[in-house]
């Protein structure tokens, strides 16, 4: 085995690591009602928190655009790019989505609902329903508590504490404790019979389950503070010994933590739900996770993402195949006549190499262009060729990680922003100003700077200070106070969220599972480039779930025939889509999943080799002009070298995508000829 993730910080290998998107305040919230403190950071690391501290003094702060309430208790950060994001930001608007059951907050009510998915030839929707609605003696809700996969939202009326509603992802029920003495209104058509509390709506049944002081009492529950009430949807399948675990596992959960580790060729995430008096509870799988020491039950949830298996305990491990990152192309098998073509493209890439893109993203995808361009002219043995692109190259990433850059400028730069609690770089784009997309920008950067400071690490010093606050932002292996542990990275369905409010009726988001990718790829760069071998590990087990997710939720779904797709190219919590924010074409919904098409991606794609297949066959056109073509081309070369080759001649040095080139592009379908 190898270390565990956080040993070289004195916590022993395998112990659990609290992830939680709770810290110190990252500034005034707007936020009204209880005046708790909140939940204490989590870090394992008291060097790493002091170092960041520092790190952040030099950085402007500001206040960003954001105006919209955020509904959170003193004490815990906006908890953007999560799966609570919706009732945070937009709240008795937006529905969560736990997995399993569904919910609607208002500030005197819960709407619950199981959903169910309708699937066409380019959608699958599975939106919240309405089911079961709990009346409560309210006028407010913020969130109080976001541990590994469970939030707690803190009900009051007039400032006063009234309940605790709990969710969790990977938990079929939902929980509400009363803080006193109350009445809470049933929905119309609950009835009492032999196997208790129930509701039956659009052929599925609902369990209404009290707890110790809670009785039913014309139409309402009576409870006693303290007492408690769940509510789960019975799943399809289930036995009847099954379905009794399910009504005796309604217990008081009281958090959760996840335990990530990584062996020799296997990473496994562990979640453990805490419970009150350890009660043995049931908990729900993600789809097509690997599940190791626990049995499956026959009963399981229809959801958007596939069937939902269940497992009786407080705790389920599950494990993907070990993604290490890879960087540098195969270019052993080309010959002289192939490596001159390629050595001239690269002299025409290197002579036209331009960094005129002042945002954080398309920024981003230039440096990240270079340092390929970098490694492509290192491994052909072309010094003179890498010089050029590393004095450029190293300038750029002298100003963007450049402390003080903001202050005298207004792009190419970073700020924090201390209302929603991060690292925004200048000029934004597409939202990232209020936390869209920090992963996907922030990645490639990343990227090119570990690739630059691991041939060159004098200049890690020189980067280090800001380069390791972007690192923190998306991907901090520890709550540190300013930043959430791993802000943008969902612990139970083992991939990222993309939108930072999510103000949307199907929940997050994420469109490209390959930037996702990317991102801890070059955060695995980053952290091994200065040394850092706990974030370097936690990268490691961050792209390993990253790359089996993209394959089994993006890259080759499991999906009811009727969608008539090669690929989900838009996963949301409620819905999965054929389609992309910027484009209807077929090469921009294909190739949007394999963008940047770096090294790492073709260790993975190789592994479905018919779904690559399928997704060059979705795309007819694949010549310049089509967007995003070049990389289908690229992926092509995995099953059909031959072809990509003949489709990649059409192109010229300006005919490709900006994060990628033209040489790159060509050695990359070489190396798979030979």
């Amino acid at each position: 085995m190898r270390r565990g993730l956080l040993a070289s910080t004195g916590v022993l290998a395998g112990s659990a690591i609290l992830l939680s998107a709770c810290g110190s305040p990252a500034g005034d919230s707007d936020s009204t009602g209880s005046d708790s403190a909140g939940p204490e950071t989590t870090t394992s690391d008291p060097a790493r928190a002091e170092r960041t501290e520092r790190d952040l003094a030099g950085i402007p702060t500001v206040t960003g655009p954001y105006s919209g309430r955020i509904a959170v208790t003193d004490g815990v950060n906006p908890p953007t790019n999560s799966w609570v994001s919706p009732a945070v930001f937009a709240p008795e608007d937006r529905p969560i989505f736990t997995g399993v059951l569904s919910a609607r907050l208002a500030a005197d009510a819960v709407t619950l609902g199981l959903p169910d998915p309708v699937t066409d030839a380019d959608v699958v929707m599975a939106p919240h329903p309405d089911h079961v609605a709990l009346d409560l003696p309210a006028d407010d809700y913020e969130l109080g508590r976001l541990d590994a996969v469970s939030a707690r939202f803190d009900y009051s009326r007039d400032g006063e504490a009234v309940g605790e509603l709990t969710l969790a992802e990977g938990w079929p029920y939902a929980q509400y404790v009363a803080a006193s003495e109350q009445r809470v209104g049933l929905p119309d058509g609950a009835e009492t019979g032999p196997e208790g509390l129930s509701l039956t709506v659009a052929e599925t049944t609902y369990r209404i389950v009290p707890g110790a002081g809670a009785a039913v009492e014309e139409g309402a529950l009576t409870l006693e503070a303290g007492s408690s009430v769940h509510v789960y949807a019975e799943p399809a399948g289930a036995t009847p010994g099954e379905l009794d675990l399910l009504r005796s596992g309604a217990v008081v959960l009281e958090s959760t933590e996840v335990t990530p580790d990584v062996g020799d060729d296997v990473a496994t995430t562990t979640l453990t739900y805490r419970t009150a008096g350890d009660a043995d509870t049931v908990l729900a799988v993600a789809p097509r996770k690997e599940v190791t020491g626990s049995e499956q039950l026959s009963g399981a949830y229809e959801t958007v993402l596939g069937d939902v298996p269940l497992v009786a305990g407080t705790q389920v491990t599950t494990s993907a195949p070990l993604q290490e990152p890879v960087t540098e192309l195969d270019l052993d098998g080309l010959d002289d006549g192939e490596r001159s073509e390629v050595e001239t493209l690269l002299e025409t890439d290197v002579a036209s190499m331009r960094f005129d893109a002042p945002d954080s993203y398309h920024g981003g995808k230039q440096l990240q262009r270079a340092a390929n361009l970098f490694l492509l002219a290192s491994g052909l043995g072309r010094d003179d060729l890498a010089e050029q692109v590393r004095d450029p190259l190293a300038e750029q990433l002298d100003l963007w990680f450049d402390a003080e850059g903001c202050t005298g400028r207004s792009e190419r730069c970073f700020t924090y922003d201390d209302r929603l609690g991060g690292l925004v770089g200048q000029t934004p784009a597409y939202g990232s100003d209020e936390f869209n997309d920090h992963h996907f920008h922030y990645g490639h950067m990343l990227y090119a700077a570990g690739v630059l400071a691991s041939a060159e690490p004098e200049l890690v010093d020189r980067w280090r200070a800001v380069a390791d606050l972007a690192a923190l932002d998306f991907g901090s292996p520890e709550a540190v106070g300013v930043f959430p542990q791993h802000r943008v990275f969902d612990e139970w369905r083992g991939h990222s969220w993309a939108s930072g409010p999510a103000p949307f009726a199907d929940g997050n988001n994420q469109e490209s599972s390959s930037e996702a990718v990317n991102a801890w790829v070059g955060l695995s760069l980053w952290a091994r480039a200065t040394g850092d071998e706990a974030l370097a590990d936690h990268a490691a087990w961050l792209l390993s779930q990253e790359t089996t997710s993209a394959l089994d939720y993006w890259i080759d779904p499991e999906v009811d025939e009727a969608f008539g797709q090669p690929v989900v190219s838009l996963n949301w919590q409620g819905k999965r889509d054929f389609a992309t924010f910027f484009s209807a074409e077929p090469s921009a919904i294909v190739g949007i999943q394999l963008i940047p098409m770096n090294p790492t991606q073709l260790d993975y794609l190789a592994e479905r080799p018919e779904a690559v297949q399928a997704l060059s066959d979705a795309v007819p056109a694949q010549g310049p002009g089509a967007p995003l073509a070049d990389y289908v081309v690229l992926a092509r070369a995995l099953v059909d070298p031959q072809g990509a080759a003949e489709a990649l001649a059409a192109y010229g040095p300006d005919d490709v995508d900006g994060g990628t080139s033209l040489s790159y592009a060509t050695a990359l379908v070489l190396s798979r000829e030979g």
